[in-house]
């Protein structure tokens, strides 16, 4: 076993505070609005999210207005469609928000090309 003994707390209170301090200084403040997701996998769950919320929220809207007016499939089909199209243009819209973001950032070329393949 050791025989150092252990540093007091006030020490360690006063060396997280600093650390604390530091890291709040150089994180970046968060942009008010929506966040475009940075991984590939984020944005593929935001589609995905997007595009089936607006088909329930459709779906959900037409088939309450078909129970409440009697109109059984019409509205749910209706709004189910309406829906599908609110989808597909969230879809539009993140991959647009997208691209303009990643257009902030352009990418090298990651390949030269060789004169041994043109031969």
């Amino acid at each position: 076993m050791s025989d150092s003994t252990p540093p007091p707390d006030s020490d360690f209170g006063a060396r997280l505070k600093r650390l604390k301090q530091a890291t709040r200084k150089e994180e970046p403040a968060a942009a008010p609005g929506r966040q475009v997701p940075t991984t590939m996998s984020g944005f593929a769950f935001r589609i995905g999210v997007e595009l089936v919320s607006a088909l329930l929220v459709g779906a959900g809207i037409g088939w309450l207005l078909d129970r409440w007016l009697g109109t059984t499939p019409f509205l749910l089909l209706l709004f189910f469609f309406l829906g599908a199209a609110a989808g597909i243009l969230n879809v539009f819209r993140a991959a647009k928000e997208m691209q303009k973001e990643q257009a902030k950032y352009p990418v090298p070329p990651s390949v030269i090309e060789d004169d041994e393949d043109e031969r």
